[in-house]
This record gives structure tokens, C-alpha cells and sequence, in this order.
């Protein structure tokens, strides 16, 4: 009987190391996409000054297409609700940014410009996990743009 309890623990050990290397590689795989969606969005941004051109827009949700990247609604709408005074931040296609107004003084006198910062995020959903310990802040992949000068 002894030796019978001793293989079910060892049975266990094993189960939970291979659910933790096959949750760890789902994640890594997840974030990895999130962080190329991210990446060629600051791209698009700054290739088109802001994300406001619909030729610029219609770039990001075609890659957004390609690369087959899906957030869950919850996961945007965390976000917006963390920057309740920012005066320009959007949320679409399950990407993120917020607008950052910017003023230098130089050689050529007081120039106005606006950086954004891109949100991406890690689509793992395990809803008992997300539920209870809520993994918003884990699950963000961020990136900022340079400045625009108007």
C-alpha cells in the first residue's frame, strides 16, 4: 500500500511540472506576439505621425489581422479606466494609447509635440486565476513612440 501512495505523489510532481513548462512556453509564445504587435505599431505611429490617418490605422488592424492577435474587451477597458484624466486615449482592435503633450524650449524657441505610449497586451485567459488575482498590470506589454513635433 505504501508503495502505491508513493508513485501517486510522484505522478503529481511530474503533472505539475509539465503544467507549469507547457503554461510558461503558452505565455512566452502570447507575449512574444504581443511584444512584435506592439513594436510595429510605435512603427506605424511615428511612420505616419500619430494614430489618427486612416491610412495609419487601417496598416495597424491589417498587421493586427495577420498576425492573429485577440484580447479579450476586459483587458482594454482595465486600462482605460487606470487613466481617467488623460485628455487623448483610445482603445481598438485589442491595442491601446495614450497621448502625452510635450513642450521644449530650444534655439528655435518653444516647440509643442506629443509622444504616445502603445499598450499591447498577453492574451492568457485562465478565468479563475484572472478572476481572483486579477493580472491586468502582468499581462501589458507598453512602448513608447519618440516625439512628434507639430
Amino acid at each position: 500500500m505504501r508503495d502505491a501512495i508513493g508513485q501517486v505523489f510522484a505522478l503529481q510532481i511530474i503533472l505539475a511540472f509539465v503544467l507549469l513548462i507547457n503554461g510558461y512556453m503558452a505565455y512566452s509564445v502570447n507575449y512574444t506576439r504581443a511584444f512584435r504587435v506592439k513594436n510595429q505599431i510605435v512603427n506605424i505611429i511615428e511612420q505616419y505621425e500619430g494614430p489618427y490617418n486612416d491610412e495609419a490605422i487601417e496598416k495597424i488592424n491589417s498587421y493586427i489581422d495577420k498576425m492573429a492577435y485577440e484580447v479579450p474587451g476586459r483587458l482594454t477597458q482595465d486600462f482605460l479606466n487606470d487613466y481617467p484624466n488623460a485628455s487623448e486615449k483610445s482603445c481598438q482592435n485589442g491595442w491601446c494609447y495614450v497621448g502625452h503633450e510635450v513642450k521644449t524650449t530650444g534655439g528655435d524657441g518653444e516647440l509643442n509635440g506629443k509622444y504616445y505610449t502603445v499598450v499591447t497586451f498577453v492574451n492568457i485567459d485562465i478565468p479563475v486565476i484572472n478572476n481572483l488575482v486579477g493580472l491586468g498590470q502582468f499581462l501589458r506589454v507598453a512602448g513608447e513612440t519618440r516625439t512628434i513635433y507639430e
